[in-house]
């Protein structure tokens, strides 16, 4: 292979940032693949991803035993930013998230008597399925995975004389601000 094609084939590897309680669905789900099919033929993020993981989980398993506002706040309001090295890892995290959103919608259908279980399992069910289709189509065009801006819907035209509308500050990515903080690694 010629240099010039080896640099069009390498890509750059692609930034993912998940909240910490989707980085925990996934790995383990990730990790129950691995031990399902043995080390040899585990998961490449699963390993990719395992130091991550095991700090994550270190920190969770401290803050849950003595602060459970504290807890909360690391799972539901910190990030976790990982890369995908490639196409393989990135079809590899889709497949586990859909494997994760059929776990739920099962989950949903055993849970229908207790409605604060079905309130949360929607819940997560729901972001995962946007975070997958966000992830097939970063997959598709390339990027980070940081949520980006919704534009509002336009208003129906006024009779009078038009104006341009007025651009709207936004980062130099295009990204909206989440309000979330990457968890510290």
């Amino acid at each position: 292979m010629s240099e010039a094609s080896a640099t069009r084939s390498s890509k750059a590897p692609t930034e993912i940032r998940l909240v910490v309680w989707q980085f925990v669905r996934v790995m383990v789900q990730l990790e129950a693949a691995s031990r399902a099919r043995g080390r040899q033929s585990a998961p490449s993020l699963y390993g990719a991803w395992r130091p991550a993981w095991q700090e994550i989980d270190r920190r969770l398993t401290q803050v849950g035993k003595t602060d459970a506002a504290a807890f909360s706040e690391l799972m539901m309001e910190q990030e976790v930013v990982l890369q995908c090295r490639n196409r393989t890892q990135m079809s590899e995290l889709v497949r586990t998230l859909d494997n994760v959103i059929n776990q739920l919608k099962s989950e949903i259908k055993l849970a229908s008597g207790d409605a604060r279980r079905l309130t949360d399992l929607r819940f997560e069910r729901t972001e995962l399925e946007t975070l997958s289709r966000r992830l097939r189509k970063l997959a598709r065009t390339g990027g980070s995975s940081a949520p980006r801006a919704r534009a509002k819907p336009k208003a129906q035209a006024k009779a009078g004389p038009k104006s341009k509308p007025k651009p709207k500050a936004r980062s130099k990515s295009g990204a909206k601000p989440s309000g979330r903080r990457p968890a510290t690694r």
